[in-house]
């Protein structure tokens, strides 16, 4: 299991390269997120280089990594770097989006609106508080300028609490996390449970934002969207 320095290193190393618009350190940066299993976080980074210069192997290491682990959303990912790297399209319009902003819509029970134009997912409760410029809820919304979000609840949020702990080695660990998740209260008490055993915080951080990513990338692919940075 790799120390919580060098994933949080290599984790700052490919988004602050995205935050830079700097090709030249995203190129760097995407190998060691590849060996920390951040293949949806290093997308961004990704397509920065294969939309700046000729990409280098560590693209086809990214692109054979998502092909290989096929969680939801990595065939997405790919499909459009590889579309990128030769020119072509995936079919899909290309948007500049949060996906961590879509992805906690997607978990809530109300969903929201992601606004077309700049990227932006508005939760269901600020629209109806009028507190969103340019839309009402009370009128049907703009389909040019806004796609409707729907909450599907925190099923998969559970489910990758779940996964996460099952696949624990340390038996003291997976039990005591496996307990945290049973009944009423499961979200509080595993946050409670990975205090107790902080080493695996970061391992639960990369593990829950590479699936939260994943599935927003896959549900905005269904509505015709690739995410891009």
């Amino acid at each position: 299991m790799s120390s919580r320095p060098r994933i949080e290193a290599a984790w700052s190393a490919v988004t602050s390269s995205v935050g830079r618009r700097d090709p030249g350190a995203a190129a760097a940066a995407i190998a060691p997120a590849v060996r920390e299993g951040m293949l949806q976080i290093a997308g961004p980074a990704a397509l920065l280089v294969v939309q700046a210069s000729t990409p280098g192997p560590e693209i086809d290491t990214l692109i054979a990594a998502l092909d290989d682990r096929a969680w939801s959303g990595d065939d997405v990912l790919g499909e459009l770097i590889t579309a990128v790297v030769q020119g072509g399209a995936t079919g899909r319009r290309r948007l500049t989006v949060d996906l961590d902003m879509l992805a906690d819509s997607l978990n809530q029970q109300d969903g929201g609106y992601l606004d077309l134009t700049t990227g932006t997912t508005w939760p269901l409760e600020l629209v109806e508080m009028g507190q969103v410029d340019g839309l009402e809820s009370f009128d049907d919304p703009d389909p040019e300028l806004w796609l409707d979000v729907p909450g599907e609840g925190s099923h998969d949020a559970y489910g990758d609490m779940a996964e996460f702990t099952a696949d624990l080695t340390d038996p003291r660990v997976r039990d005591d996390l496996a307990a945290s998740i049973e009944g009423r209260g499961a979200f509080r008490r595993f946050q409670d449970a990975l205090n107790r055993h902080e080493v695996y915080r970061v391992h639960w951080r990369v593990f829950s934002t590479e699936r939260r990513t994943g599935r927003a990338r896959a549900w905005l692919a269904e509505q015709g969207y690739d995410a891009v940075p």
